[in-house]
């Protein structure tokens, strides 16, 4: 991937060759003490099947004001959300300085970034397809699980409100296809949440274009299975 620097925004990219470009963007979102350049790999095989891959750097991470212990829990609790919020708040002056337009474009993330581009998908109805990997779609609900595990206060109010500006269910206006993978045994992201998102979606918006794949006997982890499983419904969902 090349890297590329525009004002605050460092991001890579990578190209498909011409004659096999689908003329489709691909914005990868990567997770909480993740990296950028790690999406690579990833992108190599997408640009394969003939998209264009972007892989933005996510503040507190890379380049962006890092830290040194991500899992550390004041860290974490502080932040997570936060980094979550601001790059969804950032999306169209990120847009801006590609440019790309948005019906051209997909949006995958894998967990944090999973939350990150279910959350911006669900704003923009121009978006074609998200694919949301061992992440959330429904943000209240998760951050209430993560509470009670940590035996933390209820969620206090102020702050759910603040969540729920974000939070995809409160704000769905996106009707393209989407794709749900996620972990049976993951430990780090509650796959419960990912349940309530996709209930949501099939039950009160009566949807039909939603796929929600559970890998059995899979913890926090982005296998090849469901990379292949993601490649097959870029190209049957997104084209």
């Amino acid at each position: 991937m090349e890297s590329r620097e525009s004002g605050k925004y460092r991001y890579y990219i990578q190209e498909p060759e011409i004659g096999i470009s689908r003329e489709k963007i691909v914005i990868i979102y990567h997770g909480w003490g993740g990296s950028a350049k790690g999406y690579s790999d990833l992108a190599q095989l997408i640009v394969n099947e003939g998209y264009t891959v972007i892989v933005p750097g996510i503040i507190y991470h890379d380049t962006r004001e890092p830290f040194v212990h991500y899992f550390e829990k004041q860290v974490s609790q502080e932040y997570f959300w936060q980094t979550i919020m601001i790059t969804v708040d950032e999306f169209h002056d990120f847009l801006n300085v590609l440019p790309i337009k948005l019906e051209d474009t997909i949006v995958i993330g894998s967990s944090m970034g999973g939350l990150i581009a279910t959350s911006i998908f669900a704003k923009e109805p121009l978006i074609k397809g998200l694919v949301n990997v061992n992440g959330s779609g429904s943000f209240v609900v998760t951050e209430e699980i993560y509470r009670l595990r940590d035996k933390r206060e209820k969620l206090p109010l102020m702050e759910e409100e603040r969540l729920r500006n974000y939070d995809p269910k409160e704000n769905h206006i996106n009707k393209n296809p989407i794709l749900l993978l996620h972990g049976e045994n993951d430990t780090f992201m509650p796959i419960e949440g990912q349940i309530d998102y996709y209930n949501y979606l099939i039950e009160t918006e009566k949807r039909t274009n939603i796929e929600f794949r559970i890998f059995e006997n899979v913890n926090h982890r982005f296998t090849e299975e469901m990379i292949i499983a993601m490649v097959i419904w870029l190209n049957s969902n997104c084209l």
